[in-house]
């Protein structure tokens, strides 16, 4: 049966909500919900100068300069978000969805803004606010993790992978390893993010292995 408008709109505001609750623009809800700029203000912020400001992040140097624990945190958000896809959920719900995920399994504030988690699907998929792919996920060959990369970058680049990294780091890294505390991290499967969740099982039992 054809969903009507009503629904359709009810679903978008419904949808916008849940973005503005994220910390979303109002661009970044504008592309992700077709909603315009003016109904959004009357119905989610006080007015337009409560709305979060700035300019949002819409370009993909910044993955490319970012630090090692943004990198693992983006590619962690990326792997969420391509297997929500894979269940059958839509571009909007499977961001949504992965970045409430992908908060709820940080121990520490998020580094990946929502405005930023949408940027990264947004470059990685060719839509909303950009048409040209310029990330795609990559699998190490050595831990097996899902990594974000640059689009057709050769997987056998040594050192591509930031779980690779993130782990070598780990033993004398004080930042890394408040960050990623296994005292404090979710248990996750070995087959979410390779040898990284198999490490922090291991060590949060009092077994780490190398």
């Amino acid at each position: 049966m054809e969903t009507s408008y009503a629904d359709r709109h009810i679903k978008s505001l419904s949808l916008a909500k849940t973005c503005a609750e994220l910390g979303a623009r109002i661009k970044t809800i504008m592309y992700i919900t077709g909603l315009g700029h003016h109904e959004l203000v009357r119905l989610f912020f006080v007015d337009e100068h409560s709305a979060p400001r700035g300019r949002p992040p819409a370009s993909p140097e910044w993955f490319h300069q970012a630090n090692l624990i943004e990198k693992v945190e983006a590619s962690i958000f990326c792997s969420i978000f391509e297997r929500m896809s894979a269940l059958g959920y839509g571009p909007a719900e499977a961001l949504v969805g992965a970045y409430k995920t992908y908060r709820e399994q940080c121990s520490h504030p998020p580094r990946i803004s929502f405005d930023r988690a949408f940027d990264l699907v947004c470059h990685s998929k060719g839509i909303w606010a950009q048409q040209a792919q310029h990330f795609s996920l990559n699998v190490c060959r050595v831990c097996h993790s899902q990594y974000l990369a640059a689009f057709g970058e050769s997987t056998s680049c040594e050192h591509g992978c930031p779980f690779c990294k993130l782990l070598k780091r780990y033993p004398s890294d004080k930042r890394v390893q408040t960050t990623f505390s296994p005292h404090s991290t979710p248990q996750i499967s070995p087959t979410d993010f390779g040898l990284l969740a198999a490490f922090i099982a291991d060590d949060a039992a009092g077994a780490a292995k190398s």
